[in-house]
């Protein structure tokens, strides 16, 4: 296979390892999305070299976990990471080995890894070595695991996420033995930290087949691991929407909130149980509560700019199943031409009601600041002190009046 970068601009580092008597591949997702015509993501390197061996050769490391093998060497501006090929011993809490060996032989170090697709290693010029049927599950497009599947989903259960998140983004079916272990095994993911589901679950959302992994995650029953995912919100609607057509996490998990039919309060419970940041968290229901919204003036100012458009693209998934730009173009030139973006853009603030009035602090201000708000974003009143308090004055007049 003929070498592309940025496998070529780590090819260096394999010639070091070479050159001081020691075996270098390049290994895992990398081989296998080169294989896929994939664009090509960190390029990791499998050694029999120790990790003490890997930092005496190379000027400059970073020890991330030299007990599991691990150091990262920097190379002409970039990070590798080199990881000496090693066997597991038995696993605890079903994610984490208790014990790691170092060891000099290639087969057994795939051997030991998640997915066949994933367990296949490229010498430094270029051809493949697959110890594990990867190339023939690439070419049927299957995703199973190494071995047995029980065993792999018992030495850590996050590999039953991983492989159905694959699945989605590759658009691959999982072989017979795989479902079925994930079906016996699938409470084994309870003792698996929110967190990584979390990073899992985002990655399956994004994934260009992202319906036919809901279904897995329903036919395995793997949802009721996942927090707060109950069948009844599982319609076909919610499995259908493409995902992956948004952009930021708050876009994803607010269409996710959206389609779940949640409203404000079950949504906050609901994404906490994901473990989302304050703010992410804030954001996504922010973003589901504008879904469907009629984009009046006064709605796109309390959205603000980003909830505006990202909670349009949901609204048009949800109807169209595609992005319409030149509505996003209209809506932001809309946006863009209101008179205030904030309240603080107004031209009168809350001193300057109370000495207009002569009043003391009091609820009155938010209420007065918001009736001339309005009348600002409906274009009746000129947004510029005199006219503010003008227009005050007539409205005072008219409530003598009537």
């Amino acid at each position: 296979m003929q070498m592309n970068e940025p496998f070529t601009h780590a090819i260096p580092i394999l010639h070091t390892l070479h050159e001081h008597g020691h075996q270098a591949y390049f290994v895992g997702g990398a081989v296998r999305d080169v294989l896929l015509g994939r664009e090509i993501g960190d390029i990791d390197i499998a050694t029999d070299a120790t990790p003490d061996t890997v930092e005496s050769l190379f000027e400059k490391t970073v020890d991330v976990g030299k007990e599991h093998g691990t150091v990262i060497v920097l190379h002409d501006g970039v990070s590798y990471e080199v990881t000496t090929f090693r066997t597991e011993s038995e696993y605890e809490d079903f994610r984490r080995p208790k014990e790691v060996a170092f060891i000099t032989s290639l087969k057994e170090d795939l051997l030991r890894r998640d997915l066949t697709i994933n367990a296949m290693a490229m010498d430094i010029n270029g051809e493949i070595i697959d110890h594990v049927g990867g190339k023939q599950d690439i070419e049927r497009k299957r995703i199973q695991t190494v071995g047995d599947p029980a065993c792999r989903f018992q030495e850590d259960a996050l590999r039953m996420m991983r492989a159905v998140r694959f699945l989605s983004q590759l658009g691959f079916e999982l072989a017979d033995e795989t479902a079925e272990a994930m079906k016996k095994d699938k409470h084994l993911l309870a003792n698996i930290s929110v967190e990584r589901k979390k990073i899992e679950m985002e990655k399956l959302l994004k994934g260009r087949h992202c319906q036919q992994a809901i279904q897995l995650l329903i036919s395995t029953k793997l949802y009721e691991e996942l927090p707060g995912l109950k069948a009844d919100r599982l319609h076909e609607s919610f499995q259908a929407f493409p995902y992956y057509l948004l952009d930021g996490l708050d876009e994803i998990w607010g269409a996710f909130i959206h389609l779940l039919g949640l409203d404000k309060e079950e949504a906050v419970s609901f994404l906490k149980e994901w473990k989302l940041s304050t703010k992410l968290l804030k954001d996504a229901i922010a973003i589901s509560q504008y879904v469907d919204c009629d984009w009046d003036a006064e709605n796109m100012f309390k959205a603000g700019e980003h909830v505006l458009l990202s909670s349009l693209k949901i609204t048009q998934l949800k109807h169209e199943r595609r992005i319409f730009f030149d509505e996003l173009e209209a809506a932001k030139h809309s946006y863009d031409a209101l008179p205030i973006k904030k309240l603080q853009d107004l031209a009168v603030s809350g001193k300057d009601l109370m000495a207009f009035r002569q009043k003391t602090s009091g609820k009155w201000i938010a209420e007065e600041l918001d009736l001339v708000k309005k009348a600002v974003l409906q274009n009746r009143l000129e947004n510029r002190k005199e006219a503010i308090e003008e227009w005050l004055k007539a409205c005072d007049q008219q409530l003598e009046n009537d």
